[in-house]
């Protein structure tokens, strides 16, 4: 019977240290909260896409390249078109018409209706 006592306070208290310890265990700063969330500027990126379009429409294909990448890669369509067209050309980068298809599909997913005539010219559609 005393045994029983013992261990049983023995039991009790082992667990009254483990609530203990629980309670004063670490609140996980390191998960991000929302209030510490950034605000995204999308007239940067409007912005950038202009500076992209511009670039292509001057024939500075290099610059529209580097500018519209990745841009394309964040989903702004007219980037996705533009990035497909260099592919496609092989302007400012490597020909390549596996990634030109890629690009004007997305293109075409996210409503740029001419990405389907760039897709049929090329033969990819």
């Amino acid at each position: 019977m005393l045994k029983s006592i013992i261990r049983n306070s023995i039991l009790s208290v082992g667990l009254f240290m483990t609530i203990g310890s629980l309670a004063n265990a670490s609140t996980h700063d390191m998960i991000p909260n929302i209030d510490d969330q950034k605000i995204v500027d999308f007239e940067y990126f409007e912005r950038k896409q202009d500076r992209c379009l511009e670039a292509f429409s001057r024939s500075e294909f290099e610059v529209a390249f580097a500018i519209c990448t990745p841009l394309a890669k964040i989903g702004f369509r007219d980037a996705q078109l533009v990035t497909g067209l260099l592919y496609a050309y092989g302007e400012g980068t490597d020909k390549n018409l596996q990634r030109a298809k890629i690009w004007l599909m997305e293109a075409l997913k996210n409503g740029r209706e001419d990405a389907a005539q760039a897709l049929s010219e090329f033969g990819m559609d």
